[in-house]
């Protein structure tokens, strides 16, 4: 085989990757889009998929080049790289060109960048924070608006979170690497390193440092939610000690920071080393030794006097953080129960009979097509040419590219109920109970949402829903259309400040029907009538029996359910039938 048809070979297998790849891809984007737009969340999958391309996007690039940038210099710093070649019974060192050595640099950093992207922030998160939500109240100690605790600060946390693993991995590699070469080695007289990586472990150590000094930023805004006093209220010593401290300690780091860039890169390690050392000592000073020292020479009666205004303080921002009452909570953390007991039914034949003509329901799972829908299915319409194409390739049933299958079939994909809410209203906490409602002769499920957050400052800390949390809010009730998987959120007649701009900016976050459905919900679902049953006291009571009946009849058709339409229609001729005698 001659060089030029393999090197044909090897670009027909790139291509047929990239188009297999890229078809993937594209037909994944259009699955996912027709999957919202048929739901009325279009709005909603523009923001998901802006807020993904930034922050993968933007992060990815970040951390290819921050990476590229220290390996490049890596190799760079160990000047010529040989590797043993025997010629004969001749050894002799071989130089490695260049541009292999650039080519694994760039190999190596796409690995990091990758290594790294799960612990980017999750596109909610961004979300929020672009929302600029306004409680139009402050915190009394950093005079924060109470909104940038719970859609700002989450986000800065996962940001953090992500570049400190993204440095410190680097460090570990960059070490590892030099390690393997002559520039960073153990003597006998101790460790000795060249010039080169002198500097550049010292820029990587100042960077560390200013990651760190971002920590503490953290940290005060942590200690108003997690203090230091009993039951983890915000006490005396955090005011007027902690805080100082911690701001103090962020100063003292980024001047460490330069110190040991400056003293790295001019030789003078025995300074770096004291600076590092005087930072270490000062932080578990500020953050371990004083608090102590002040609690236990302040008498316990001082102290109690001290942290009281802290304790009120903390009393008004939990009757903010929470619309329930004590015996609420208590019902509540009762019912934080596993997600796989919802809705649980006390026989088989009764669950049987809540799913037999469900096309959602909880823990439902696989792919849903309703060839010949007589109801208002809130599926994907799987048409034909590139659409249906599409739809095989997305989810990996080319069954869908059969000419049996009509245009107007609908693709019902998401069944989980929990999942598909959570599709729909990404930013709110889940109730604990997915309950069995019905409406008429219409079985929806009923699932609570609320806007919850740990990171609301100076509030008391519950196990609400299965988490801690220091701020729960009523959101919605979410319903689901067991028949036509079709999805309602009846907006809390009072919601709170972050419900209210994301239902107003999302329109699919409310319904204006549903709260009228939500009153009309009763527990008691239809059952079939039997033969024997006593004649039907009304007309209207007799057409409302029919209309039952019938719908029945048309579910099951759209199922393809010819045994559920059986004993409908068997219903309907025992019903029908006394009424002729």
């Amino acid at each position: 085989m001659t060089q030029i048809t393999r090197r044909r070979l090897l670009i027909g297998v790139v291509v047929a990757a990239a188009v297999l790849v890229g078809g993937r891809a594209a037909s994944t984007l259009y699955a996912n889009y027709t999957w919202y737009a048929v739901l009325g969340a279009s709005s909603l999958w523009r923001e998901r998929a802006g807020d993904l391309l930034l922050i993968y996007g933007i992060g990815s690039v970040i951390a290819l080049l921050v990476a590229f940038l220290n390996l490049s210099a890596l190799g760079r710093s160990i000047g010529v790289l040989t590797l043993p070649r025997r010629l004969a019974n001749v050894e002799f060192g071989e130089a490695v060109p260049r541009k292999y050595i650039d080519r694994f640099a760039l190999f190596l950093s796409v690995a990091i960048a990758a290594a790294v992207t799960p612990a980017l922030p999750p596109w909610t998160s961004l979300a929020l924070a672009r929302l600029e939500v306004s409680f139009r109240e402050s915190d009394p100690y950093f005079q924060h608006d109470l909104a940038f605790y719970m859609t700002w600060l989450p986000f800065e946390k996962a940001a953090y979170s992500w570049a400190m693993l993204l440095a410190v991995g680097i460090s570990i590699v960059v070490v590892i690497l030099y390690s393997l070469t002559p520039g960073l080695r153990w003597e006998r007289a101790g460790l000795r390193m060249s010039a080169r990586v002198r500097r550049h472990l010292s820029v990587l150590a100042a960077m560390l440092l200013l990651i760190t000094m971002w920590s503490y930023r953290l940290e005060s805004y942590e200690l108003l939610m997690h203090g230091s006093g009993e039951g983890g209220v915000f006490s005396f010593v955090d005011h007027q000690w902690l805080l100082p401290g911690l701001v103090i300690l962020s100063v003292a780091t980024a001047a460490a920071a330069i110190t040991v860039l400056v003293s790295g890169w001019t030789g003078q390690l025995r300074t770096s080393f004291i600076a590092v050392t005087v930072i270490v000592l000062l932080s578990v000073a500020v953050q371990e030794i004083v608090p102590l020292l002040v609690r236990r020479f302040t008498p316990r009666e001082t102290q109690m006097v001290q942290d009281r205004p802290y304790a009120a303080t903390r009393a008004d921002f939990t009757r903010r953080a929470y619309t329930l009452t004590a015996a609420s909570y208590d019902a509540l953390r009762k019912s934080a129960v596993s997600a796989a007991l919802d809705s649980v039914v006390t026989s088989a034949a009764g669950q049987q009979l809540l799913r037999q003509d469900s096309l959602v329901y909880p823990g439902a799972q696989g792919l849903v097509l309703v060839s010949d829908p007589q109801l208002d299915v809130a599926g994907q319409r799987l048409g034909d040419g590139l659409s249906r194409l599409g739809y095989a390739w997305a989810y990996q049933s080319f069954d869908l590219l059969s000419d049996s299958l009509p245009r107007r079939a609908r693709l019902v994909t998401v069944r989980d109920v929990r999942t598909r809410i959570r599709a729909l209203a990404p930013i709110f906490a889940q109730g604990s109970m997915v309950e069995p409602m019905f409406h008429s002769d219409t079985l929806y499920w009923k699932l609570e949402l609320y806007t919850a957050s740990s990171n609301y400052p100076l509030s008391e800390r519950y196990i609400l829903a299965g988490e801690e949390r220091s701020y729960f809010r009523h959101a919605a009730t979410a319903l689901v259309n067991a028949r036509t998987a079709r999805v309602m959120m009846a907006a809390d007649p009072a919601p709170d400040p972050i419900a209210q701009t994301w239902m107003t900016a999302f329109p699919n976050a409310s319904d204006y029907r549903a709260p009228g459905i939500v009153r009309e919900l009763t527990t008691t679902p239809w059952s079939p009538i039997a033969a024997e049953s006593s004649p039907l006291g009304s007309d209207s009571t007799f057409r409302a029996a029919v209309t039952r009946l019938y719908n029945r009849m048309r579910a099951a058709l759209a199922a393809a359910d010819l045994k559920a339409f059986g004993v409908a229609y068997d219903s309907l001729g025992a019903l029908i039938g006394p009424t002729r005698r």
